[in-house]
């Protein structure tokens, strides 16, 4: 809300959740480009520090460095990508369903084209794209899951619904406002749908996202059915798939963080 004096009044953040902060710090660490960094750094500390390990100093510097040349390619995300995206196919019908939930996937701050509100960011706007188109194919209710774990003063689940109704005049039934992670959308998610009387659900969420959510999703009372969307390995082979770019890096360090947020998972089972 802007003053007299023209200044916009946005509402304090909340601070961030110290477990989310935690799993931030271990994600920059964990993943490109600050993991093959560090190898390559440790490699050349071990040459200059250590003389009897001269050798493996470098072999680290190359592994670090070629590392990260390969997964700057697509061909090389590919690697990465792929076993996700193929765990889950399309989907063809809707079966017994009886809502779908969309998860959140981030937000873009302050967007100044709306009037300085949050909106979804690329990946969730491809979520919220696709759980729209379901809903009108099947005329389901939705769903939206997602909190603050970032901070921000409006829940992810107030903005997906709000860009639902906004951009796809999609109406929203539930949000679930109070998840940091994907266990919470499931868990959170799960127990407002009980209370509603659904037990059987579309899950919308991008394709490498999807086998992490699904095993989260399992250990709930629900009957879940994948509704994935946004493959990003489908695209068409091109000579340029073989040289280093930066969207590629991101692809493989998304793809690179399901896989260990799988294992982690698994290990807290």
């Amino acid at each position: 809300m802007a003053d007299n004096a023209g200044i916009v009044d946005f509402p304090v953040c909340p601070p961030m959740p110290l477990s989310v902060l935690v799993s931030a710090l271990a994600s920059t660490l964990l993943l490109p480009p600050v993991s093959p960094l560090l190898l390559a750094l440790a490699g050349l500390l071990l040459r200059r520090h250590a003389p009897h390990w001269r050798r493996f100093g470098l072999l680290l510097i190359v592994l670090g460095v070629a590392t990260l040349l390969v997964l700057s390619t697509r061909a090389g995300s590919l690697l990465l990508i792929a076993p996700l995206e193929n765990s889950y196919p399309v989907l063809r019908s809707p079966g017994q369903a009886q809502a779908i939930v969309i998860l959140g996937s981030g937000r873009i701050d302050r967007a100044p084209e709306y009037g300085g509100l949050d909106d979804a960011n690329a990946i969730g706007m491809k979520r919220l794209q696709y759980g729209a188109y379901l809903h009108r194919q099947s005329g389901l209710p939705i769903l939206v899951t997602g909190g603050n774990p970032d901070g921000s003063p409006e829940s992810e689940a107030a903005v997906m619904a709000r860009t639902l109704e906004r951009d796809f005049a999609v109406p929203v039934r539930w949000q679930e406002r109070r998840s940091n992670t994907t266990y919470d959308n499931a868990t959170l998610s799960a127990a407002m749908l009980k209370e509603a009387g659904v037990s059987r659900i579309l899950l919308v969420t991008d394709s490498l996202h999807m086998p992490r959510a699904m095993q989260v999703f399992a250990t709930t009372e629900l009957q879940v059915q994948a509704a994935p969307t946004v493959f990003a390995g489908q695209a068409r082979t091109r000579v340029t798939d073989y040289l280093p770019n930066a969207t590629s890096l991101q692809l493989a360090s998304y793809a690179l963080r399901e896989w260990i947020g799988q294992l982690w998972y698994r290990v807290r089972q």
